[in-house]
């Protein structure tokens, strides 16, 4: 009788997000082709090329690299090995194995809720909730232009949008979704993409997107909330066919 067959349990058998499996390839193409420390890594074109994904998947998983301090992507310069990889080591940040959604998953949450929840408050929301929206939206155009801080005004001006939707389990959704620090990448991205001039570019969407309320326009206030998280992509990760 043959004995039975075994496997390794050193690693649970589960699926693996794209930028975990991405960054896992790079990590092995840095051990497989012995790149040392300050070792140039092929461009995020040719990488995107070799795996068949798309580029900001790629800028993604590069991110995920950068947070576990294994590569430093330079703009314009190149991406170079900071410090060699541990084979089929997890990303540091991970718990149990596993690193969560990455920041790209969570702002496809956002694109799937936010617009709807637009739509509704300019339906529902009540005039008293409309004036809050637009001193609050004018409040941070001021912040923006003066070069102060703004993300906490942001992120309870998107929170007190949901909440004028009228839609309790939405609006209780919202802080969550909207927390960009439960994921440590967003602190690579904060530090190299979402500079103040980048998100400074898109307070205006918050005045727009009042006027839309106040005329009860529905579908404006969905596109609008629509092109505003794009933007955040697009400045983030970049286009899909860049």
């Amino acid at each position: 009788m043959a004995p039975p067959v075994t496997f390794s349990t050193e690693a649970p058998v589960r699926p693996r997000r794209l930028y975990e499996e991405i960054a896992g390839r790079i990590s092995a193409f840095i051990l497989d082709n012995d790149i040392p420390v300050g070792g140039r890594l092929p461009a995020e074109g040719e990488i995107a090329r070799s795996l068949g994904v798309s580029r900001p998947a790629v800028r993604e998983a590069i991110v995920a690299l950068e947070t576990a301090g294994i590569v430093i992507a330079r703009s314009g310069g190149g991406i170079f090995v900071l410090r060699r990889p541990r084979r089929g080591a997890a990303l540091p940040w991970a718990r149990r194995g596993q690193p969560g959604p990455g920041p790209r998953e969570q702002l496809r949450a956002r694109q799937l809720v936010e617009p709807e929840i637009a739509a509704e408050a300019a339906r529902v929301a009540t005039p008293e909730q409309i004036e809050a929206l637009d001193q609050a939206a004018r409040a941070i155009a001021a912040a923006a232009a003066a070069g102060l801080p703004f993300a906490d005004e942001a992120v309870e001006w998107h929170i007190a949008l949901a909440e004028a939707a009228g839609i309790g389990p939405l609006a209780e959704l919202m802080p969550r979704l909207l927390d960009s620090t439960q994921h440590a990448m967003w602190r690579t991205i904060r530090a190299k993409s979402e500079t103040d001039e980048q998100c400074a570019a898109r307070t205006g969407l918050r005045e727009r997107l009042v006027a839309a309320l106040r005329a009860r326009d529905a579908k404006a206030a969905r596109q609008l909330m629509q092109a505003h998280l794009a933007a955040v992509e697009a400045a983030v990760f970049g286009a899909e066919g860049a």
